[in-house]
């Protein structure tokens, strides 16, 4: 049993079952006498297991504790507050449970405070981004010879107000000093400057005791989003840290409203929850006109300074318009991104860089777009996505979509990976075949969004004549099955006679590319011969090219079938086919011939390991309408849930913020 240890480390945690395995690990190879310190790990009542796995590491370390909350508080302020009433320590360390403590950092800090009588020791901070360390917070020009007065003013302008203050306690205490509780953005700060305010003695350890990870973690972390509440919290927290430390001789405004401004804008802009309203922009926008001599003198970049400029015109549209990441969109073809732009349009600037060809672009324009960009999408993992691999800066941040046919094209083994923050596949099949074709691209840069419907836009006005109706949509190339859809055709018309077969799409004979391939056109007259052998001339329609949206209801299809070669090679077979969707959403329902990966993606009861077996399914449908229909909205529902166009966007957001 610990009486009085001389340190206790204070651990706020929340949902971080999946991070604070670093932050155990750091804390159990301290090079510490076990009696010397404690550790107090304060849970803000996690929903993930956090605590349970906290409970089940405590018999390991006898001085190791651990408390819940009651109810989640929304900030690691009131977990580190519990934690200081908990404390028995004569200095306390507060450490955050996605971070780590250096092994040797609290024995260094201790014998500095000690040695020095010191109320507080700064020490430097190492940040880790998963491909290197970067030292920060050093204070490169303090000196011995300095006044308290010197001590804050530097630490507050050249130190980032981060949690990891070696302070000690009766300075807490006896001041009444606590972490502010109502604020998710900007408590840091405040607490710091409290601490500041209060100490008498001031040191700095010229060594990193921390490590900051910002490493890509799938649990978003409280500040990884931006805005109205966060925006309040830092013009509250500038106008408090400004009274606070005016008494103790330093000017928080001039010393640190320049980057803590900066940091703001940054965050409106590349974490921005979209929701600023008026009343909060006028806020801000009061602020900055107060300070315009102030922060006239900010050197900040030019996007900065227009965002800084709406602001203090008072001009709100301008700066909903300007606090937008800048989005680029490039590729051939966009259609399975182009009618979701507008909704991304809500979240980001976009541009188009509508390339010519797969490998084939004007590249003065894709540099102009380049120039201007921030995030970039490359819609096909193809030329496009090759050009932007080699082109990008280190401060952009590029994703590139792969669907299917890309594993059939070497593009992906040319990508420059390391400007390539993310890939993204449309199925779990083929999020493994990616990694499989390219095995220079990395499991942990692949990330899976699945494709998005627009249910919304499509009718679906039952007949009683779709009970007999079949559709295709595309059957070029050859791999799509044609010929397995006109087999079920023709075991279905043996029975029924009403049958018949609506096929959508270009017809082989209109693609240059498929005349020309003999093998291609050899099986399309296969397809024509079955018709013809099969008197099934008046029963199979070819539409053309058409608004599925509204042509399936229009002709009366009421079941879209997907019969796709099983192939396993490269490309492989279907990854999503969006075909299936159109059918549900089109108030009818989608069959499908068993292709690998398709029970990733869809319902089981749709999938059929043979064209009997469709024939069966169909028949039943045909005697049974009710059942028809109910199918049809039960698939419906399972679009809406997975497949919906609202869930894509915010995988997208979720994407950029992520990496």
């Amino acid at each position: 049993m610990i009486l009085k240890p001389a340190i206790s480390i204070i651990v706020p945690c929340y949902n971080a079952i999946d991070k604070i395995g670093r932050c155990f690990a750091s804390l159990s190879n301290l090079k510490l006498e076990i009696d010397l310190y404690e550790v107090i790990f304060v849970d803000d009542r996690s929903s993930d297991g956090t605590y349970e796995l906290i409970e089940k590491t405590l018999p390991l370390h006898s001085n190791w504790r651990a408390y819940c909350l009651e109810s989640n508080s929304g900030s690691p302020s009131k977990p580190r507050n519990v934690g200081i009433n908990e404390s028995r320590g004569k200095y306390l360390y507060f450490l955050d449970c996605d971070d780590q403590v250096k092994s040797n950092s609290l024995e260094l800090l201790y014998n500095l405070a000690e040695v020095t009588n010191a109320d507080l020791v700064r020490s430097e901070l190492l940040v880790d981004d998963g491909k290197s360390l970067t030292i920060m917070n050093r204070l490169r020009t303090w000196s011995p010879h300095m006044t308290t007065q010197q001590r804050r003013k530097m630490i507050i302008s050249q130190q980032s107000t981060t949690v990891d203050s070696f302070v000690r306690r009766d300075v807490v205490v006896s001041n009444s000093i606590r972490w502010p509780e109502h604020l998710r953005m900007g408590e840091d700060t405040l607490f710091l400057s409290a601490i500041l305010a209060h100490a008498e003695k001031i040191e700095y350890l010229a060594a990193p005791s921390y490590i900051y990870n910002r490493l890509p973690s799938m649990t978003p972390a409280s500040t990884q989003r931006y805005g109205r509440k966060e925006l309040s919290d830092h013009l509250e927290v500038w106008e408090t840290a400004q009274k606070i430390l005016a008494p103790a001789g330093v000017d928080y405004r001039n010393c640190r409203l320049s980057v803590g401004l900066r940091v703001a804008i940054e965050s409106m802009i590349f974490k921005n929850r979209g929701d600023i309203d008026q009343s909060t922009f006028e806020k801000l926008a009061g602020f900055l006109k107060i300070n315009r001599t102030l922060v006239s003198g900010f050197n900040y970049s030019q996007r900065i300074r227009d965002v800084v400029s709406a602001a203090q015109q008072n001009d709100y549209e301008q700066f909903a318009c300007l606090t937008r990441p800048r989005l680029l969109i490039a590729g051939y073809d966009l259609k399975f991104i182009s009618d979701v732009i507008p909704e991304l349009a809500k979240h980001y600037d976009i541009r188009i860089d509508q390339w010519k060809g797969h490998a084939i672009h004007d590249e003065a324009a894709s540099r102009e777009h380049l120039q201007w960009a921030e995030y970039i999408w490359c819609e096909w993992l193809l030329g496009n996505a090759e050009w932007y691999s080699r082109n990008v800066r280190q401060d952009q941040k590029l994703v590139v979509r792969m669907h299917r046919m890309e594993l059939g094209r070497a593009h992906g083994e040319r990508l420059d990976m390391r400007n390539v923050n993310a890939i993204v596949a449309v199925s779990t099949f083929f999020f493994e075949r990616l990694l499989e074709r390219f095995p220079s691209i990395p499991r942990k840069k692949v990330r899976l969004i699945h494709n998005y419907v627009r249910i919304e836009r499509y009718k679906s006005t039952w007949s009683s004549k779709r009970s007999f109706t079949l559709g295709m949509i595309g059957i070029l190339p050859a791999r799509k099955g044609l010929l397995k859809t006109l087999t079920i055709l023709n075991e279905l018309k043996k029975i029924d006679p009403r049958f018949e077969l609506k096929i959508f799409g270009h017809r082989a004979e209109d693609i240059p590319w498929v005349l020309k391939d003999t093998q291609e056109m050899q099986y399309f007259r296969e397809c024509s011969d079955y018709i013809t052998q099969n008197k099934l001339d008046d029963s199979v329609h070819f539409l053309g090219h058409q608004d599925i949206t509204c042509s399936l209801e229009k002709e009366d299809v009421g079941y879209v079938l997907s019969t796709s070669e099983s192939d396993l090679g490269f490309p492989g077979p279907e990854s999503f086919h969006l075909a299936i969707a159109d059918g549900f959403a089109a108030g009818g329902v989608s069959l499908i011939l068993s292709w690998p990966g398709a029970e990733y993606v869809w319902p089981q009861e749709i999938i059929h390991d043979s064209i009997n077996s469709i024939v069966s399914k169909i028949l039943y449908f045909s005697k049974c309408p009710d059942e028809h229909q109910m199918s049809s909205r039960i698939g419906l529902e399972f679009i809406k849930e997975n497949y919906n166009y609202e869930s894509f966007v915010q995988a997208v957001v979720n994407t950029y913020l992520e990496i």
